[in-house]
C-alpha cells in the first residue's frame, strides 16, 4: 500500500482529520492524540496492510508502523498537519507513573537521531585509531573527536528544547536558560575556585555538560513561570516583558537551587547505577535482557534514558539496554527467520525475513508485533534467547561503550573494550539468534495456507451459518440515515454500518442484552456487546466529547451486563440543544464486515421497539 493511501486510511479510521488533535512519531510508531475515541475503529487499522499493531497508552494511539514509520509520518502530516493542536492544549490522562514514563519519551525521542548519528561517529573514530588509519595525535582525530562528543556536551541545551515542547513553554528561551550553565565565562567562573553569589545568594561551582536532571527540572518549574507572566504581563509589552520575567526568575532559580538540586540527584544516580553494577550487575543483566520485548511492549525503556545516559557519563559504558536489549533484539531476528522458513504464507514469509533483518540491526517492534507476539510460542523462544545471551553477557562482562540501538549494527560500539569485548559481542549475539531459531522451530507455531490476504491469519473465524439479532432503538425520535449525519466517520460508514436518531426525550436505553464494553469519561457514547458478539456503539450527538461530560449521566458501568430495554443513560437534552450541539444519535454496529442490516422502523422511532434486524454470516 503506498504511503499516501496509508496514512488516509489511517486518518480516516481514526474519524478523520477534524478528530486528530495532535501526531508525532518515534522509531516504529506513529503517535496520535484524538478528541474523541469512541469513533476510532481500531480492528480496521489493525487489519491495514502496512500496520503491524495498535497500542492504546495515556489517551495516546500509537500505530506500529516499522521501518518505514517516518515515510507515513510525513503522508500524515500532509492530511492533518494543519489541523493539529498545539502541545500546550492537549493533556493526557493516566497514573503518576505512565505520565514520567510518557514525558521521558517525548523529552528524549527527538534527539534520538542526533544521539545515534554523534555516537556512530565515536564508533567510526575508534575504528579509525584501532586499525592505525589516524593517529591519536592529528588533528582529524581531534576535530572526529569533538565533533562526536557535541551532542553529549550540549545536551542539557537539547533536552531544554525538548522540555520546552513537552511542558508547553517558549523553547527558545528554554535553551537561553540551558546556555547559561554552559556558557565559557560560568564554567571559568566555577573552574577558579572562587566562592560565586548572585545577589548575595550563593551559587554552587558545578558542571552541567552532560547533564539530564538539572535542565528538565528547570523547564518544567519554567513552564508555570512563564504562564504566571503570562497573565501578569500587560499585551502591548508582553512581547518583551514576558521573557524578562521569565528569565530573572529562572536564571536564580536554576543557578542558586534547581541546579545544585539536579546535580546532587544526578550523583546519587550516578551512585546507584555504580552500587547496581557493583553488587547485582549479573543478576540485573540477565533479568533485562529477558524482560526487555516487555519492556518495549509497555514504552518502559524511555525511562531507563536517565539512568542510561548517567551511565555513560560516570562509568564511561552502558549495559542497560545497550546490553540488555541485544540478546531478544537478535532473538526476534532468530524467531523470525524460523518462521519464515517453516510458513507456508509466501507473504508472511516475505514478512517474517524483513522483520528479522530489522531486529537483527537494532529495530525490534516489526518482529514483535508483526511475528513473535502474533504467532504466540516464538515469543516464548525471544524470552529463552534473552535468558542465555543475557547470561554470555554477564559471564563474559560484555559492555557497550556508545548509545546506539542493540543491534549488529552497534559493533561499533563495543569496539573500544578490546578484543575480549568484541568477542563476547559475537558470542552473545550468535547464541541468543541460534537459541531462538531452535526453540521456534521446536515449539512451533499455528500456520495457516497462503491467502490472497496476508493478513487473513489473524482474522478470526465466524460462523458459517447466518445468526440474527434484532435491535431496539435505543431513544425516541426522528429515524435518520447515517448519511445525514454531519461526521464523516458515521455518514461515510467508515465506522460500520446502522441508523441514526434525533433523539426528542433524554432517556438512553440498552438496544440488547449484552456487556458494557466501552464506557467513557465523557459520558457521551456508550458500547454493547451481545453474547453473539455483535458490537454497538451508541454515540450521543456530535463533538459532545468536548463537553467532558457535563450534560450526561451514565447509569452503568464498564464491564456490566445489561438487559434490552435497561436504562443505561441520560442527558439533558435542553440543555445540550442551547449549547448548540447537534444532538443527533448514530447507533452503529463496529464489527459490522459481515454483517447485512434491516430497518424495522421509519418516521419516529419509539424507545425500546424494534428498529433493526442484524444479520451476522459469511
Amino acid at each position: 500500500m503506498k504511503y499516501a493511501e496509508l496514512a488516509q486510511k489511517i486518518v480516516d479510521f481514526l474519524g478523520g482529520k477534524s478528530n486528530i488533535r495532535q501526531v508525532t512519531h518515534c522509531a516504529t510508531r506513529l503517535r496520535f492524540i484524538v478528541k474523541d475515541e469512541a469513533i476510532i475503529n481500531e480492528e480496521a487499522i489493525k487489519q491495514l496492510s502496512g500496520v503491524l499493531e495498535l497500542n492504546k497508552r495515556m489517551g495516546e494511539i500509537q500505530v506500529v508502523i516499522g521501518n518505514e514509520v517516518q515515510s507515513v509520518f510525513y503522508a500524515v502530516n500532509q492530511i492533518v498537519g494543519e489541523h493539529k493542536e498545539s502541545s500546550e492544549k492537549v493533556q493526557k490522562k493516566g497514573n503518576l507513573i505512565s505520565l514520567v514514563i510518557d514525558t521521558i519519551a517525548g523529552i528524549f525521542t527527538p534527539i534520538l537521531p542526533a544521539l545515534c548519528g554523534c555516537a556512530m561517529l565515536q564508533a567510526v573514530l575508534v575504528m579509525l585509531t584501532t586499525f592505525n588509519w589516524i593517529a591519536t595525535d592529528s588533528s582529524t582525530y581531534q576535530i572526529i573527536n569533538y565533533c562526536s562528543n557535541v551532542i553529549f556536551y550540549f545536551l542539557p541545551m537539547l533536552l531544554a528544547f525538548t522540555s520546552a515542547k513537552k511542558f508547553g513553554c517558549n523553547p527558545f528561551v528554554a535553551v537561553v536558560l540551558a546556555g547559561c550553565l554552559l556558557h565559557p565565562d560560568f564554567i571559568a567562573m566555577t573552574n577558579s575556585g572562587t566562592p560565586l553569589t548572585l545577589f548575595g545568594l550563593p551559587v554552587t561551582a558545578a558542571s552541567y555538560s552532560s547533564s539530564v536532571l538539572p535542565i528538565i527540572i528547570a523547564i518544567w518549574v519554567m513552564s508555570y513561570v512563564e504562564r504566571f507572566a503570562e497573565r501578569i504581563t500587560p499585551s502591548f509589552v508582553k512581547y518583551f516583558i514576558k521573557p524578562l520575567i521569565t528569565l530573572m526568575v529562572m536564571i536564580p532559580l536554576t543557578l542558586v537551587i534547581i541546579g545544585p538540586a539536579g546535580a546532587i540527584c544526578g550523583n546519587y544516580l550516578a551512585m546507584l547505577v555504580a552500587w547496581l553494577q557493583e553488587q547485582a550487575g549479573w543478576l540485573v543483566t540477565i533479568v533485562m535482557s529477558v524482560i526487555a520485548p516487555l519492556i518495549v511492549i509497555t514504552g518502559m525503556q524511555y525511562a531507563l534514558f536517565p539512568l542510561v545516559f548517567q551511565s555513560l557519563a560516570s562509568l564511561g559504558y552502558i549495559v542497560l539496554m545497550g546490553v540488555t536489549g541485544l540478546p531478544t533484539n537478535l532473538g526476534q531476528g532468530g524467531a523470525c527467520f524460523a518462521v519464515a522458513l517453516r510458513t507456508k504464507d509466501k507473504e508472511f514469509r516475505q514478512l517474517a525475513v524483513s522483520a528479522g533483518l530489522t531486529a537483527c540491526f537494532g529495530i525490534s517492534e516489526p518482529a514483535l508485533y508483526g511475528v513473535t507476539l502474533k504467532l504466540k510460542r516464538p515469543f516464548w523462544a525471544v524470552l529463552a534467547s534473552g535468558f542465555t545471551g543475557g547470561i554470555v553477557a554477564v559471564i563474559m562482562g560484555l559492555r557497550a561503550y556508545t548509545f546506539l540501538s542493540p543491534g549488529l549494527m552497534a559493533f561499533p560500539g563495543f569496539i573500544a573494550g578490546g578484543v575480549s569485548n568484541i568477542l563476547a559481542f559475537v558470542v552473545c549475539c550468535i547464541v541468543s539468534f541460534v537459541t531462538a531459531f531452535i526453540l521456534t522451530l521446536a515449539l512451533g507455531f499455528d500456520d495457516h495456507e497462503e491467502t490472497n490476504d496476508s493478513k487473513t491469519m489473524y482474522k478470526k473465524e465466524r460462523p458459517a451459518n447466518e445468526i440474527e439479532e434484532t435491535l431496539l432503538a435505543p431513544v425516541t425520535g426522528q429515524i435518520c440515515e447515517l448519511s445525514e449525519v454531519q461526521d464523516k466517520i458515521f455518514s461515510e460508514g467508515i465506522l460500520g454500518p446502522g441508523l441514526a436518531i434525533r433523539p426528542q426525550e433524554g432517556q438512553v436505553y440498552a438496544p440488547v442484552s449484552g456487556t458494557i464494553t466501552a464506557l467513557f469519561e465523557t459520558r457521551h457514547a456508550i458500547g454493547i456487546t451481545t453474547e453473539l458478539g455483535t458490537e454497538i456503539l451508541i454515540h450521543l450527538g456530535i463533538d459532545t466529547v468536548n463537553l467532558q461530560g457535563n450534560g450526561f449521566q451514565n447509569k452503568v458501568v464498564k464491564g456490566e451486563k445489561v438487559n434490552s430495554g435497561q436504562l443505561i443513560a441520560t442527558m439533558d437534552l435542553d440543555r445540550l440543544n442551547e449549547l448548540g450541539y447537534d444532538m443527533i444519535t448514530p447507533v452503529v454496529i463496529t464489527n459490522g464486515e459481515h454483517v447485512q442490516i434491516q430497518q424495522l422502523a421509519g418516521g419516529v422511532a419509539t424507545a425500546n421497539t424494534p428498529l433493526l434486524r442484524v444479520k451476522k454470516g459469511e
